[in-house]
């Protein structure tokens, strides 16, 4: 049997191909439930991206020779910064040197376990500089005396302002609680899930705190990722673990200019507190 070839920094990046690197991002996202699911994917090249508002006035009904109205349109801009997610893992010389070992999905698996999770709850929770604007604090709220109420008062706030609901985001535990739900008689409410019964999709999203509970209109809100991301391997810098470092990094931003159409939080009051609490 011939030997082995030695296994070089050329041969390595060769297993982690430039090709690979859309893939990898991939790996990246689809391992966020709520980035991958109820986001909509907005690439770019630029550091900054611009969505254009504008709210014009409405035409008015003439009578046969009156002038035409001149109307505003009322534009402007939301801007949004992408903000650079990054990490540095090592894997072990034994397992680069293995070519039964899919690399780019072990690599994909590490993805899932850390920077994946990270990039859901930055999109979710981040305070701005150097993390993104998250849309928890920004989403306006929808009340309702239980969790039913609240989330059709959400559908319908997003209906009234021109949008359509299409996903139910809540932490998984959450959502089982909701399917598990039970009338007088010990039959199941929501058997499909409470997401299915109001024509929601559910989505599962183990960063989402227990009291967060959102109604998205994904047509609205965009994850922008630039196109800039870059895995990058070196098999000198974990030299004294007998390692290789690959270095990964991304630039990510949310965004939701119109947040009428598009979000909504979930707040459950009681009826009898919802003066007190209004």
């Amino acid at each position: 049997m011939p030997a082995a070839p030695p296994v070089t920094t050329g041969s390595f990046l060769g297993v982690l191909h430039p090709a690979d690197v859309a893939r990898v991002l991939n790996l990246l996202v689809g391992g966020a439930p709520f980035c991958n699911a109820a986001l909509t994917p907005y690439p770019t090249t630029r550091h900054a991206v611009a969505f254009p508002t504008a709210k014009p006035d409405r035409p008015q009904w003439l009578k046969e020779m009156d002038p035409l109205p001149v109307v505003g349109l009322g534009d402007d801009a939301d801007i949004v910064a992408t903000c650079k997610l990054a990490s540095i893992v090592l894997m072990s010389n034994e397992s680069v040197a293995d070519a039964s070992v899919n690399l780019t999905q072990e690599f994909g698996e590490l993805l899932r376990d850390s920077a994946s999770a990270e990039l859901d709850r930055g999109v979710l929770y981040g305070t701005d500089d150097p993390e993104p604007r998250g849309l928890v604090a920004a989403a306006p709220a929808a009340a309702g005396a239980d969790l039913g109420a609240a989330i059709t008062a959400a559908i319908g706030s997003i209906g009234d302002s021109g949008g359509v609901a299409t996903h139910l985001a809540a932490r998984p535990s959450v959502l089982a609680d909701a399917r598990n739900s039970r009338d007088t008689t010990g039959q199941m409410i929501y058997p499909n899930g409470l997401g299915a019964a109001l024509g929601l999709a559910e989505v599962g999203v183990p960063e989402l705190a227990a009291a967060d509970i959102l109604v998205v209109n994904r047509a609205k809100v965009w994850l922008v990722t630039r196109n800039d991301f870059q895995v990058d391997t070196s098999q000198d810098w974990a030299f004294d673990r007998d390692a290789a470092a690959v270095r990964i990094r991304g630039r990510f931003a949310v965004a939701a200019p119109d947040l009428g159409k598009g979000l909504r939080k979930i707040n459950v009051v009681p009826a009898g507190t919802r003066a007190k609490a209004a």
